[in-house]
């Protein structure tokens, strides 16, 4: 028998036991190609295609079960932080800010700033293209992975979505296929979970070499699309999601709505963002389980972590964007997008990212608790390295109007 790891191994451990996050990343990183996401349950997982070479590349850039956090905000941030107090992970700079073009304002979800600084690096030789969500032109209704190399690109992808997207998948694509050199992934947490265990292991070295920087999103959870599914059909007249042409989850005014226009041109509301993320998919009910079992909520290791801002910190200007910059790089993506006029931003107050809502409460009190709850029953659940422990942090929480 064997003793190397391969998708077996992966699937006993990780995916079997309900710890597989759907990043894609044992798709983007297999060297054979024999890992496919499979959609034919709803909701992406990882698939054996072919015969696997038990290289163990898959198991050991996996975030699913393991996330050394420790080493890894070491080897990345230079240093290690208290993990229990923590708020919002190490950090360079805390900032506010927008994209300074309107259009690119006004087809973003919440001030364009991400947009801004992948155009800006597009436009500026620094990066060759970019991993991110768009959407599926064969179903509208839901997202997929994309593969941006131009501004175009970058403003037609999919604002915001409520789905688990592999976006890591397209490593392997974009680098061996495309030929791109230099390249940019956004995504949630987990997406830079496995990025930077990809990036800390050097294998494959093309494809972790061609990493040149990672945008990590503000994430409370992602959700099951059955919930989506219940949303429109119960909350709008859409009787079908044959019937849709469009589908977007921030339209109108911000924060937003999940509208839908279907095939006979006529829009539909099915719910304002606050409704549908607070009042249905929020307390749980179609959260993907193991979201519950996440602490990461503000992207704690990429360059750069964007995010909503809920309060009212510009008098007039409703969509401004948290902005951390963690590593060097970050803090020069920002200041040059700034200094050529892609960006405005300015300091922001650290301690309002975890006063704003339940996203960071979500993760960082509810789901730290849980996950404790699971190691001591000896439950499947991910190891982050730091010791867990549970404090009550002395605030005011707010919530978003």
């Amino acid at each position: 028998m064997s003793n190397k790891l391969a998708f077996h191994d992966l699937y006993s451990d990780v995916i079997g036991q309900g710890l597989c996050t759907a990043c894609g990343i044992c798709a983007g990183v297999c060297p054979t190609k024999v890992i496919d996401m499979d959609y034919s349950n709803q909701e992406a997982e990882p698939i054996l295609t072919g015969k696997c070479k038990e290289c163990g590349i898959c198991y050991k850039v996996c975030p699913g079960k393991d996330i050394p956090l420790k080493d890894l905000d070491l080897k990345f941030l230079g240093q290690e932080r208290d993990f229990i107090s923590d708020e919002i992970g190490i950090y360079k700079g805390c900032y506010k800010g927008w994209a300074k073009d309107k259009h690119i304002q006004n087809v973003s979800s919440s001030g364009g700033m991400v947009s801004a600084l992948l155009i800006y690096a597009m436009e500026n030789d620094i990066i060759d293209g970019a991993l991110l969500v768009g959407w599926d032109k064969e179903k509208p209704y839901r997202a997929k992975p994309i593969i941006a190399k131009t501004p175009e690109d970058v403003l037609n992808a999919c604002r915001w979505t409520a789905e688990a997207i592999p976006v890591n998948e397209l490593l392997h694509d974009a680098v061996m296929k495309e030929k791109l050199q230099r390249i940019a992934v956004v995504g949630m947490p987990c997406h830079i979970h496995g990025i930077r265990k990809l990036q800390a292991s050097g294998v494959p070295s093309k494809i972790a070499k061609s990493i040149k920087f990672t945008i990590g999103l503000f994430c409370a959870a992602t959700y099951y699309f059955e919930g989506i599914k219940h949303l429109i059909g119960e909350f709008s007249d859409v009787r079908s999601l044959d019937d849709i042409e469009t589908l977007d989850y921030r339209g109108g005014s911000a924060p937003g709505a999940l509208m839908v226009t279907t095939k006979d041109k006529r829009i539909h509301s099915v719910a304002s963002k606050h409704d549908y993320t607070w009042h249905f998919l929020g307390p749980a009910t179609y959260k993907r389980d193991r979201c519950l079992m996440c602490v990461d909520f503000s992207a704690e290791l990429a360059d750069i972590s964007c995010g909503d801002i809920f309060q009212p910190v510009i008098p007039g200007r409703k969509h401004v964007v948290a902005t951390i910059t963690r590593t060097e790089i970050g803090e020069e993506l920002v200041k040059g997008a700034a200094g050529k006029g892609y960006i405005e931003y300015s300091d922001h107050d650290p301690s309002m990212i975890s006063c704003s809502g339940m996203g960071w409460e979500s993760k960082k009190h509810a789901g730290m608790y849980r996950l404790m709850e699971r190691k001591r029953h000896n439950w499947p659940a991910p190891d982050y390295q730091y010791p867990l422990g549970q404090n009550v942090k002395k605030r005011k929480l707010t919530f978003p109007k």
